[in-house]
């Protein structure tokens, strides 16, 4: 079946395959691959289940990156530190909480197993990051040199290793507890980049805004996920109390390695039981680039690639708004508007789980829209990206508006960030679409240009309240964001595109030569088996 849409495309005179034909590749299909994916119904699309265990890797990426933030506040002894030197905000103070009040419960502390000072704990959680800008790019070439389902495997396992290996890495040194983290990082780092590059092999082009958005809704679902049950944990007495959060995110690591193992396949040719319908449907949709290997990137032609550097540009904005939504929510209410941590936490975690869900719904329309042909992948691209932005902006300006009031704050961060996940139908696929045959390493590019915020955003929130944490500091970091979104943004709508970049479709430093020797090898093998 697969070979059939390849040979239509270097012999057209060929007749095709029939359907007793069709039948017999299938079963050959399953004797050599055996009976790993006996345990799936016929009538599951394939497609659904890749997609189903691609929104599983993407909440367990998130869940390992996360689960120390809440967990590093049971580790860590804070009984005996002093009062920061910072002039702190009292303007949302009830009027029955006195400021004295809240140096008391402070001076109360913590008492955790560690004695690390707070620019050790911020290494800590900064360590992930760093390790994920090592790991974007090797990930997502290696997905296209050796399959995306060996890469994610072997990465997500590494993180799942050092998860389980954290607890005993703190008690043995500051240096290897930070060395683990910083490997977790590296592993989950090409999950992004591989799983899109699974999506341009699995997920018709009509139908990837939804799965898109299905997908790498597991980011929300995971932080949601990571905050609710690391507080749970942390505060029992189950495999010790915060070690368990660590153990049981090594654990469901290992066990998603296992479901990647027996239910995913690199391509729908490989499928043992993918039905001929099926294959046809999604061989036939995948776009209108032919799929093939490039050898060697072409870093010169990508490097003065105009459509490139905007997407990039549009890329960091898109990703500013998520890194400020999800970064900076439990600050902002924790230090200006004084909640407690138990409260904090639990409306902290209620817009990702949202942003996630909201995704998915309106990733179905678009679909639905571009298949009829009512409007095209660049405009889903470019709408998506637009309507994120406006909805951000709105969001700051409408926070800074509301004051100290929680609830209106929590709504106002909730809808700011709604569609923030927009991204995965915008900026993200639209990796794919310029650069189909080097999705793996164009998507590990703009993931690295995309965590650049997640340091940067931390950085300008600590500069602009170094001296004094109040809502008129904020402001100026509300205004900053809300510059780089607009600027980004007009930057990618003006100059970005979504047509396919001849060095994204073919290897351009092939020779001639060694482009005829492969296609004449192509059509022997044709013969061959047609005869």
């Amino acid at each position: 079946m697969a070979q059939e849409t390849f040979d239509r495309q270097i012999c057209p005179e060929l007749e095709p395959l029939s359907d007793d034909t069709k039948v017999q590749i299938q079963k050959q299909n399953k004797m050599n691959h055996g009976c790993a994916d006996c345990y799936c119904p016929d009538f599951i699309p394939k497609r659904y289940i890749f997609s189903f265990v691609g929104l599983l890797a993407s909440t367990l990426a998130i869940s390992l990156n996360t689960n120390l933030s809440l967990a590093i506040v049971s580790m860590v002894d804070r009984s005996n530190e002093s009062i920061i030197q910072v002039k702190s905000s009292n303007e949302c103070l009830s009027d029955e909480i006195s400021p004295f009040d809240l140096v008391e419960e402070k001076q109360a502390g913590h008492h955790g197993e560690f004695h690390w000072s707070p620019e050790t704990e911020g290494l800590a959680l900064g360590a992930v990051y760093y390790g994920q800008l090592v790991g974007f790019l090797p990930g997502g070439r290696l997905a296209e040199l050796y399959g995306g389902k060996r890469t994610l495997i072997a990465f997500l396992l590494l993180a799942s290793i050092c998860t389980t290996l954290v607890p005993m890495a703190a008690r043995l040194s500051v240096y290897s507890f930070i060395a683990c983290r910083f490997l977790v990082g590296v592993g989950t780092a090409p999950v992004i980049p591989v799983l899109f590059y699974l999506i341009s092999r699995w997920v018709p082009s009509s139908e990837r805004s939804f799965n898109a958005s299905f997908i790498l809704a597991g980011y929300g679902v995971g932080a949601f996920l990571s905050f609710l049950t690391a507080g749970v944990l942390c505060a029992s007495d189950f495999l010790g109390g915060w070690p368990s959060v660590f153990y049981i995110g090594g654990l469901c690591g290992f066990t998603w390695c296992l479901l990647c193992y027996v239910f995913v396949y690199e391509t729908p040719k490989d499928h043992p039981t993918i039905t001929a319908k099926e294959f046809e449907f999604i061989s036939k949709n995948l776009g209108p680039t032919e799929q093939k290997q490039i050898e060697r990137i072409p870093w010169k032609s990508i490097l003065l690639s105009v459509p490139f550097w905007s997407l990039a540009i549009g890329y960091f904005g898109q990703f500013w708004i998520l890194g400020f939504y999800s970064t900076t929510q439990a600050l902002y209410m924790g230090t200006i508007l004084n909640l407690d941590s138990i409260t904090n936490g639990e409306l902290s975690c209620l817009p990702p789980l949202t942003r996630g869900l909201f995704a998915c719904v309106c990733g179905y329309p678009a679909d639905w829209a571009l298949k009829r042909g009512y409007i095209t992948v660049g405009f889903i691209r470019k709408g998506a990206t637009v309507i994120n932005s406006v909805f951000s902006c709105a969001g700051f300006i409408a926070i800074i508006l509301a004051g100290c009031d929680p609830t209106l704050n929590t709504i106002f961060f909730t809808v700011g960030g709604l569609l923030g996940d927009f991204i995965t139908f915008g900026v993200c696929m639209a990796g794919v679409d310029i650069a189909p045959n080097l999705s793996g390493t164009v998507s590990g590019i703009l993931s690295f240009v995309g965590v650049i915020p997640f340091f940067v955003i931390p950085a300008l929130v600590g500069w602009s309240t170094k001296y004094e944490r109040s809502m008129a500091q904020w402001r100026y970091v509300y205004y900053c964001t809300i510059g780089v979104v607009v600027i980004t943004t007009i930057i990618y709508v003006v100059f970005g595109t979504s047509d396919p970049q001849p060095w994204g479709t073919d290897d351009e430093e092939k020779s001639e030569e060694e482009q005829n020797i492969e296609e004449k090898q192509n059509i022997e093998e044709i013969k061959e088996r047609t005869f």
